[in-house]
C-alpha cells in the first residue's frame, strides 16, 4: 500500500501544473500506476524515466527518487528528491502540506543512509570525477555510498589534482582541490667569459646531436601513440554508448550501469592520453628545435640535461 501511495499521491495536484499532459504522457503515466498497484517498481521506475525525458516536471522528479528510494539507489534518490524538494512550491492546503511533509521526511531518511560530499575543484578544470564517474565542472553537492572516495580534477592544459576523502553516512565532507604550480627552473647567473684568443672553428659534438635527436624522435613517437590510444578510448566511450541508446537495455539494469561505468572511464582515459600525448609532441618539437640550433649557430659550448618533464638545452651563442 505504501508503493501505491508514493507512486498516485503527486498525482492528485498534477491537473494544475501546466503545460497540459500529451496523450503520450498521459498513457505512461497510466501505465507506471498499473505497474505500482502490481508492485512491479523496476518497470515503474522505468516508465517515470520516460515521462521525465519527454515532459520534465518536479511530479516526475519525485517520483523517480521514490521509486530509486525503494529500489535501493540510494545516492541517485537522494539527488532526485533533493531537487525535487527544492522545486517545491509552498504548501497552499492540507493535501499539499501533507505531500510537502512526506517528501520531506523521504529526504531526511535517505540521507541518513549516504554521504555527501561537497567539492570545489580549481580553476581552469575541464572534468572533474568521482570514483570516475563525471560530474559538474562547477561542483557542488555530490552523493555518494558512506566510506572512501577518489575525487580527480583535470585542466584544460593537462593538469591533475586528486583528493582522497572518508565519509560516513549521514556525514558531509567538503573536498578543496588544487593544480600543483609549476616549478620554475632555476636560473644561474652568466659567468663572464674569460679573455682568450679567437677560439678555432667549431664543429659540433656528435654525441649533442646524437642525444637530442634521439631524444626528439623519443618523444614525437609518444606523443603520436598516447594520441592514438586516446582516440582507440574515445572510441570505445562512443560504442559504449551507442550500445546504451539502442533500446537494447533497460536504464534501470545492471547491465545499462556497466557499460555507463566503462564508458566514463573509458572516456577519462581518452582524455589523459590526449593530455600527455600533447605534452609529449611539444617537449619533442622543442629538444629538436634545440638540437638544430645547436648545429646552425652555436659556437659550441651546449649541454643537455634530463629533466622530469622532458630535457633542458643551454646553449652558447
Amino acid at each position: 500500500m505504501a508503493v501505491v501511495l508514493a507512486s498516485t499521491f503527486p498525482l492528485q495536484a498534477a491537473a494544475a501544473d501546466p503545460p497540459p499532459r500529451s496523450r503520450k504522457v498521459q498513457e505512461l503515466i497510466d501505465e507506471a500506476e498499473k505497474a505500482a498497484r502490481r508492485l512491479d517498481l523496476d518497470r515503474a521506475r522505468e516508465l517515470w524515466a520516460q515521462i521525465y525525458t519527454l515532459e520534465p516536471s518536479t511530479m516526475a522528479l519525485c517520483q523517480l527518487g521514490q521509486f530509486d528510494r525503494r529500489l535501493g539507489r540510494l545516492e541517485e534518490a537522494a539527488e532526485e528528491l533533493s531537487t525535487c524538494v527544492e522545486q517545491m512550491p509552498a504548501p497552499a492546503n492540507d493535501v499539499e502540506r501533507r505531500r510537502y511533509e512526506v517528501r520531506h521526511a523521504d529526504l531526511a531518511a535517505v540521507r541518513q543512509r549516504v554521504a555527501e560530499l561537497h567539492v570545489s575543484p580549481p580553476p581552469g578544470t575541464a572534468r572533474l570525477l568521482v570514483d570516475g564517474k563525471q560530474v559538474s565542472t562547477g561542483g557542488g553537492r555530490v552523493f555518494v555510498a558512506p566510506g572512501q572516495h577518489e575525487v580527480t580534477a583535470m585542466g584544460k592544459q593537462g593538469q591533475v589534482a586528486h583528493a582522497l576523502v572518508k565519509v560516513a553516512a549521514g556525514k558531509s565532507a567538503h573536498v578543496s582541490l588544487a593544480f600543483e604550480a609549476p616549478t620554475p627552473s632555476a636560473a644561474s647567473a652568466p659567468v663572464p667569459a674569460p679573455v682568450a684568443p679567437p677560439p678555432a672553428r667549431f664543429r659540433p659534438n656528435p654525441w649533442i646531436i646524437g642525444t637530442g635527436a634521439a631524444a626528439s624522435a623519443a618523444l614525437l613517437g609518444a606523443g603520436v601513440v598516447l594520441h592514438l590510444a586516446g582516440d582507440a578510448a574515445e572510441s570505445e566511450a562512443a560504442a559504449k554508448v551507442a550500445r546504451m541508446t539502442d533500446g537494447s537495455m533497460r536504464p534501470s539494469s545492471a547491465q545499462f550501469r556497466r557499460f555507463h561505468d566503462d564508458a566514463h572511464a573509458a572516456d577519462t582515459r581518452a582524455s589523459l592520453f590526449r593530455g600527455f600525448g600533447s605534452a609529449a609532441l611539444v617537449a619533442g618539437a622543442a629538444v629538436g628545435a634545440a638540437t638544430v640550433v645547436y648545429v646552425v649557430f652555436t659556437r659550441g659550448q651546449a649541454e643537455i640535461r634530463p629533466r622530469a618533464a622532458g630535457a633542458e638545452v643551454k646553449l652558447v651563442w
